[in-house]
């Protein structure tokens, strides 16, 4: 019974999580590795053949425009990727697969923007297109409210995320590959190893991934530069305050999953607290790629008992 609360918590989490970053259809990008995992490794059932019909069918729906195309273009790259390293790599656990899988899908991506230039000149601005779209909703939702100071933080918000849409992109695409992982397991072939979220870490060398970044940002180099960092710090950023907070649920012995649900849910109505928060999980979490702070406190804790049961 808990495993099985454990799975409702980690399903939620990683759903929140694709749906707050999406920039593409959550069901697309999950339901395609979904049904390539079911079909490349089981189980034969049919629960998982109504899966794999179903998340088809959905991935076959909608208008056949470019954003079409690139939506389910990285799911299938994305899907491939995991599958792959799931089949090649079953000693590694869910953080190393699912990174390296987006690392592995990015760089496929990449590889055919050089082919093809216009390719990408095209998802950018269909990615501009459906933000200003997003926007253009809100502010209609809004009415008289609406003034010249909301439209301009509309518009601001809008290139933003036209700006880091890779990152967005990244982040949840790992969450929902944390999804596929969760319901595959489920479904009776649990390919996928997850641990307890206080144990969450990644190769400490990835902190350079947000060094350079930053340094991207800082240097008087371009817009491109710019737009480089920008999208290394965001994504790294983010698996950075995971890691942080991982190292304060490991200190404090954790918290129940109601109260982390609730939580959330204050830190979400009151976006200012959840900035702080996340500032302050991004230093925890950098900070412990030098300090290695759960550890420390196990070494402590280790000899502290050790120290105990001396006469």
């Amino acid at each position: 019974m808990p495993s099985r609360r454990g799975d409702l918590a980690r399903l939620a989490g990683f759903g929140l999580i694709a749906l707050a970053f999406a920039v593409t259809q959550p069901l697309v990008l999950v339901g395609l590795p979904l049904a390539l995992m079911l079909v490349t490794f089981g189980p034969r059932s049919v629960a998982a053949a109504v899966v794999v019909g179903v998340a088809l069918i959905v991935a076959a729906l909608g208008d056949r425009t470019g954003l079409w195309w690139f939506e389910r273009g990285w799911a299938l790259l994305l899907a491939g990727a995991f599958v792959w390293l799931t089949d090649w790599r079953s000693d590694w656990g869910f953080v190393a697969k699912a990174l390296a899988a987006v690392w592995l899908a990015a760089t496929m991506a990449a590889l055919i923007f050089v082919i093809r230039p216009e390719a990408w000149f095209d998802v950018n601005a269909l990615m501009s297109g459906r933000a200003s779209e997003a926007a253009a909703s809100a502010t209609r939702l809004l009415g008289n409210r609406a003034n010249d100071t909301v439209q301009a933080l509309m518009e601001r918000v809008v290139a933003l995320q036209v700006a880091v849409f890779p990152a967005l992109l990244g982040v949840s695409s790992l969450a929902a590959l944390g999804v596929v992982g969760t319901v595959h397991g489920w479904l009776g072939d649990p390919h996928t190893r997850f641990g307890q979220l206080r144990n969450f870490r990644f190769n400490d060398h990835l902190v350079w991934v947000w060094l350079v970044g930053l340094a991207l940002i800082l240097a008087p180099i371009g817009s491109s530069a710019d737009r480089i960092g920008g999208n290394a710090v965001l994504f790294m950023g983010a698996l950075y305050v995971v890691r942080g907070a991982a190292v304060v649920l490991s200190l404090t012995g954790g918290i129940s999953v109601t109260a982390g649900i609730l939580g959330g849910l204050v830190a979400l109505l009151i976006y200012p607290i959840l900035l702080l928060l996340a500032g302050a999980m991004l230093v925890v979490g950098l900070g412990d790629t030098w300090l290695n702070v759960r550890a420390r406190a196990r070494a402590r804790g280790d000899r502290r008992s050790s120290g105990n049961g001396e006469f």
